[in-house]
């Protein structure tokens, strides 16, 4: 009999009906299965991936999907099957996009600040719920500080597309915030040197970065 009110009441709890107008009934699962396009469009047999589980056969995997709910685009290198890109609707940010802005980008980029970027939020520059995607060009590091103040203040951000943004204060100020992390090209009497096979001038050497 306890086994018994133990099942009745886990059945209540995960697939009652709800008073709530509109609402979902219970708790849903949610299953990973990776479906290579030209097996999910019948032109093709290639095995599908079901996370934590390995491959499957296409007839497993269409009957998984019939009735999935939404569907995330990936492209992977058609060898190895490493994740190159995912959906930029999805919120999450790689962790090569992670690496990617904080390579670009080594401190907090609002104006001033030095927090370096492995302690900082990434931040979507044009927000996510915007319309904002999750690409390289919408992502840079912001401290949690200044995170909360992007996002309710009337700071504004927007990146340039030179790995420079410009960010806008409530007053009306504007600031250019530059990558300090980028390097700066060679001078010209190095490049110069290099391709003659001869040695600068010391005193055109000034500049240079390394």
């Amino acid at each position: 009999m306890g086994h018994l009110k133990v099942d009745v009441l886990t059945d209540l709890l995960l697939n009652a009906e709800l008073s709530v107008p509109g609402a979902t009934r219970g708790i849903r699962g949610r299953v990973h299965v990776m479906v290579p396009a030209m097996t999910l469009l019948g032109i093709g047999d290639e095995a599908a991936i079901l996370r934590g589980y390995g491959p499957i056969d296409p007839a497993t995997a269409a009957q998984l999907t019939a009735d999935a709910t939404s569907w995330r685009r990936i492209l992977t290198d058609p060898i190895t099957g490493r994740i190159l890109a995912t959906d930029p609707r999805d919120y999450r940010p790689t962790a090569a996009m992670i690496d990617h802005a904080r390579l670009v980008h080594p401190e907090c980029v609002f104006p001033g600040c030095t927090v370096p970027s492995e302690q900082a939020d990434m931040d979507h520059t044009e927000d996510h719920a915007y319309g904002g995607g999750t690409i390289p060009e919408n992502l840079a590091p912001l401290s949690p500080g200044h995170h909360r103040a992007k996002h309710h203040t009337r700071w504004q951000f927007v990146q340039n597309g030179d790995d420079t943004l410009t960010a806008t204060s409530p007053a009306g100020h504007i600031y250019t915030v530059r990558p300090e992390g980028r390097m700066r090209p060679a001078p010209k009497a190095l490049i110069k040197a290099a391709t003659q096979n001869v040695t600068p001038p010391e005193e055109d050497l000034a500049d240079c970065p390394f």
